[in-house]
């Protein structure tokens, strides 16, 4: 970031004040153990000056505060193992090759790394109060919120395995503390994927945040109570999963879901990328079981260009109205938001004319349909493949003034559509079964980057702006904004909500009747020159007069 420099001060790794009293070696789930690979889950919360009386111990109080909460989450300071050898024989699904499991309650603990930094820069230029009425289209190329995002590298326990001899070292788990000029501060966490998703993150920030509340208030500790259960995900399995070979039957069930398989190693014909095969399997016949990695579609070398781009809660409301075709649907929000950004970015791609698939890789939490509490841990997720041709993703209507408009009716439809087919809970009980008997279960990829991609994640409702560590007044947001903080990658999609405007605390958040209420942001990264194109085209912010 131009104009300002942020420095490193201080650095330790934290564990729970409670002791346990023996190691506990916990596997994860399988869809936990696809996620070994996905870049970190990372956040940040851009926060207002604390009152006066806490401005000087926050460190130490933010500190105590997270060594209170780690009690309920001992398994945060842990060390991620997985199984990287091929067993011959018949073993359980959890100790096949590149299953993963988190060993905690031991003395040698690697913790979570606790930094402090500080910032020769103000929240007032890195989120001005104004930005959702004056920058509608908000240029984060230069003023990324990574630069405060611990540097610490977190564990890979199948890239770390038998290269690196610090592996054992290195944490699941790393938070910053910067401090900004105007007093303010910036909080940002990120975790391994396999241990956390969105929700997870955002359940663990808060519950932390009510340990900081009842201490500033000198009032009894909340009891924390998070559900670390993975097993439970894996009963949810079809038919066997420890037993010597799969079902034919479940597996053929499981190809109903409307998900890619893209084999990690099978790379596209002609492509100079390495197929990324394990050393445990590189002295055998790889049989392809899925598609190959369509490289030739993602130009790597190309500038990317990063916006968060906000709609008024009354623009949300035009776009939803179109999506809707003005009948009464179960299209939501969401699905009409997302049909319309998916359809912007094509036509920025300008794939107007393609006859071609284009596909949303829309990440989807699984706790629903599983019947799990917002309370568990882990990462129950599955990235839903919406396919349209690139045609009809990008078409446009005219109405009877001549004006072009959206057709998003079908787009939104065929969103809802799929996402229903994800959420069958026989087909996830198949697929659960076929993840049990892949060799690996981070070969097979169910998304992808580059022209036809479109990757979205999204945090609508997850909390971000109910975040509360009692620092300010009763009558003062202490959140200004927050931002999940992505890679800068072609194609990468988060949506979520806007950040309140004039609400007092995050009471008045939790509160809103719907999460649009105050407009919604949505992080785009794209090509620079299809950048270009999108901030140009007239369809992308409907007109605000009524």
């Amino acid at each position: 970031m131009a104009g300002h420099a942020t420095t490193r001060l201080t650095c330790e790794r934290l564990y729970p004040n409670a002791k346990l009293s023996s190691e506990r070696i916990v596997p994860l789930s399988l869809l936990d153990a696809t996620t070994v690979d996905y870049s970190a889950t990372c956040a940040a919360w851009l926060c207002e000056p604390p009152a006066r009386e806490h401005r000087l111990e926050l460190v130490d109080h933010l500190r105590q505060s997270l060594t209170i909460a780690l009690d309920a989450y001992p398994q945060w300071c842990g060390q991620l193992l997985a199984v990287t050898t091929v067993n011959k024989r018949t073993v359980p699904h959890t100790q096949r090759f590149g299953r993963v499991s988190i060993c905690y309650g031991h003395r040698g603990d690697p913790g979570v790394e606790f930094v402090t930094a500080q910032a020769t820069v103000s929240l007032d230029q890195l989120h001005p109060v104004s930005r959702t009425v004056t920058q509608p289209f908000w240029d984060r190329t230069a003023t990324h919120l990574s630069e405060f995002v611990p540097s610490t590298r977190l564990t890979n326990p199948l890239c770390d395995a038998g290269v690196c001899a610090e592996s054992a070292h290195l944490p699941a788990m790393a938070i910053q503390i910067t401090h900004l000029t105007c007093g303010g501060f910036v909080l940002s966490v990120k975790f391994a994927h396999p241990l956390a998703d969105a929700q997870t993150m955002v359940h663990f920030v808060k519950d932390w945040a009510s340990i900081s509340r009842a201490i500033l208030r000198k009032s009894h500790l909340p009891v924390l109570a998070p559900v670390f259960r993975p097993d439970q995900v894996d009963a949810l399995a079809a038919g066997d999963i420890d037993a010597d070979a799969p079902d034919e039957r479940v597996l053929r069930q499981a190809e109903k879901l409307p998900i890619h398989r893209y084999d990690w190693w099978n790379p596209e014909p002609g492509s100079s990328r390495s197929s990324d095969v394990p050393e445990a399997f590189r002295h055998g016949e790889i049989v392809p079981v899925g598609n190959h990695i369509p490289w030739s579609e993602w130009d790597l070398k190309a500038p990317v260009s990063y916006f968060v781009l906000h709609l008024t809660r009354h623009q949300v409301d035009v776009i939803y109205e179109q999506a809707r075709g003005g009948a009464v649907s179960r299209i939501s929000r969401h699905d009409a938001i997302l049909a319309h950004i998916w359809s912007s970015i094509n036509r920025a791609r300008q794939m107007q004319d393609d006859n071609g698939p284009v596909h949303c890789d829309l990440s989807c939490g699984l706790r629903p349909v599983f019947h799990l509490s917002e309370a568990f841990l882990g990462s129950p997720i599955l990235m839903a493949n919406i396919e349209l041709t690139g045609k009809v993703v990008t078409a446009t209507s005219f109405a009877e003034d001549g004006r072009e408009s959206l057709s998003l009716s079908h787009i939104a439809q065929r969103i809802r559509e799929t996402v229903a087919r994800l959420n069958d809970p026989a087909s996830l009980g198949a697929y659960l079964h076929r993840i049990a008997y892949e060799k690996s279960p981070q070969r097979i990829w169910t998304g992808f980057l580059g022209q036809r991609h479109t990757m979205v994640t999204t945090w609508a409702r997850a909390g971000l702006y109910e975040v509360d560590f009692g620092l300010g007044s009763d009558t003062e947001r202490t959140i200004r904004y927050a931002d999940g903080v992505l890679e800068n990658l072609d194609g990468l999609v988060l949506i979520k909500e806007a950040p309140p405007a004039g609400v007092a605390g995050a009471e008045g958040y939790s509160s809103l009747t719907d999460w649009t209420d105050y407009g919604v942001d949505i992080s785009v990264h794209l090509r620079a020159e299809d950048m270009e194109r999108l901030l140009r085209d007239p369809l992308l912010l409907p007109e605000e007069s009524r």
